[in-house]
């Protein structure tokens, strides 16, 4: 008997949610991501020939905006310009080191060129 009351009541709770989940976005209006969700059902996903990160460019874009996110803006700023370059099929992103940063470090990021994956991650000291 006591395990039972536990179960029914994650089971109302699991109901409570499900429910809630379902009603309509104010003003009968679809949530928008509900229908992007929807309008993608059966869609097949692109797979470039050359890769979802296909050139230099591109590599430094997501490099520099992952290190970015975890290191914060002023830190990076002051590791530009990045650079790429690829190894067999793994981008290596990286700052530049400036002469006042000698004791310093810049940021590193490995992309898969495949599927942009973050493979790794750090800042060198």
């Amino acid at each position: 008997m006591r395990s039972l009351i536990p179960r029914l009541a994650l089971s109302s709770l699991c109901l409570a949610i499900t429910v809630g989940a379902q009603q309509p976005a104010p003003e009968g209006r679809m949530d928008e991501w509900v229908a992007l969700q929807m309008s993608l059902k059966g869609a097949k996903s692109d797979h470039p020939t050359k890769g979802f990160v296909p050139d230099e460019p591109t590599a430094v874009r997501i490099g520099e905006a992952v290190a970015t996110a975890q290191y914060g803006e002023q830190t990076i700023a002051g590791e530009r310009p990045f650079h790429a370059r690829l190894y067999g099929n793994t981008w290596l992103v990286h700052g530049t080191l400036h002469p006042q940063g000698i004791d310093g470090g810049t940021a590193v990021v490995k992309l898969s060129k495949k599927d942009g994956r973050i493979l790794f991650l750090t800042h060198q000291e």
